[in-house]
């Protein structure tokens, strides 16, 4: 819905326009409404002592991925600077929303993909693969939706993988957990949850991810007072027996709870590089928790107008790079805290955890709304999962 000249219209990414290269050095994040950021003239990036270099891909609703070419310092008052912004197409927004991406363990320039929602016109979602040396996909093919699913609103969001196998999990009711050959992306397994060891009552929906030994397989489920009803802020944790699994067997390791806000959901999740920690999003907080117990450390809030979506560790574990949807408000809004619709534009940012001292440091940093304002597209920003490679 268009509401004002200044403002962005609409709930979704949609991006199908080409997006070429910006190269930027972006030291504010998205401003207001009409206030929208502009590219820097191209800046060399030096890497400081200690810094990082990777490149993340940002998963969003409008079928494509954000490609950030990034630079870390923890010391620096923006710690994560973007030297620059692409993105990599794997469809449209009504054939290819995407909410999560898994880069193959054994080979980096392969990134498997899973879609958010049902493609009208194909009957199914979608799963494949693209090459990250070229961005061109390499193979799609279109999944059925089960039967036992009665909500199919939310489908793959989170996602796995072992050394031959694909594993995504959907946000139906019932939830499912699929398994794809990596070689051919013929689906193999199709496993529910309920009624086995596993099964830890009513929840919303599922997310997860595997362990770097892939052992384990770590699903979390948002715990709710009926199927597919209201979330408490409680997460059950469950840990599968990743072998077993991918041969449609169900096999509980672990157990654990942890809780937010009444107001916290969780969705994807990493473990640390030695597997003994795990980041996982909450919305408005980010939990870290003890791997071996599955109960958290530290539940760190979020800032107000933000929402944490997925959570990731640089290679050494010392920091973890969140998501967040961000609402940027302009001067028209009533009430800053509590913007309306029509009252503020969504974008995506990248924030930096330090692991050690518990805390967010320093300032966000966008990586969605410069190429929104190049391309015209005026509609908010969604983003979702993370991915990334290290350099």
């Amino acid at each position: 819905m268009k509401v004002a000249k200044k403002v962005l219209m609409g709930s979704m990414l949609a991006g199908a326009t080409a997006l070429g290269v910006i190269v930027l050095n972006m030291p504010m994040v998205v401003s207001a409404m009409g206030d929208k950021p502009k590219a820097d003239t191209p800046a060399a990036a030096v890497a400081a002592p200690g810094a990082y270099k990777a490149t993340f891909y940002i998963a969003g609703m409008g079928g494509h991925f954000a490609q950030a070419e990034t630079v870390i310092d923890p010391t620096a008052a923006q710690p994560i600077k973007v030297t620059k912004l692409t993105k990599v197409d794997i469809g449209t927004k009504d054939t290819h929303p995407v909410h999560d991406a898994r880069i193959d363990s054994a080979d980096r320039n392969t990134m498997f993909w899973s879609t958010y929602k049902i493609d009208k016109e194909a009957h199914g979602t979608h799963v494949g693969k693209t090459d990250l040396r070229t961005g061109k996909v390499i193979q799609d093919v279109v999944v059925d939706t089960s039967d036992k699913a009665a909500d199919t609103k939310s489908m793959y969001c989170a996602s796995g993988q072992s050394k031959d196998s694909f594993i995504p999990l959907t946000m139906t009711s019932l939830a499912y957990i699929d398994v794809f050959n990596k070689s051919d992306l013929k689906r193999t397994q199709r496993v529910f949850l309920e009624g086995t060891d596993a099964d830890t009552g009513p929840y919303k929906f599922y997310h997860g991810n595997t362990n770097h030994a892939q052992t384990k397989l770590l699903v979390i489920k948002n715990a709710a007072d009926k199927p597919h009803g209201a979330t408490s802020g409680k997460m059950n944790l469950v840990e599968l027996d990743l072998n077993k699994l991918t041969k449609g067997e169900v096999k509980t390791l672990n157990k654990g709870l942890v809780s937010g806000t009444p107001k916290s959901v969780t969705f994807r999740a990493y473990y640390s590089p030695d597997d003994s920690l795990i980041a996982a999003s909450g919305a408005d907080v980010m939990f870290l928790i003890d791997a071996k117990t599955l109960q958290a450390i530290d539940v760190e809030p979020m800032a107000n107008l933000e929402e944490n979506h997925d959570a990731m560790f640089t290679p050494d574990g010392k920091y973890i790079i969140a998501t967040s949807r961000t609402k940027q408000i302009g001067g028209s809004c009533e009430n800053p805290q509590k913007p309306k619709d029509g009252e503020f534009t969504m974008d995506g940012e990248l924030k930096l955890y330090d692991v050690a001292a518990k805390k967010f440091i320093g300032g966000p940093t966008s990586v969605c709304g410069a190429c929104h304002t190049k391309e015209g597209v005026d509609q908010h920003a969604v983003l979702c999962g993370l991915e990334g490679n290290f350099k």
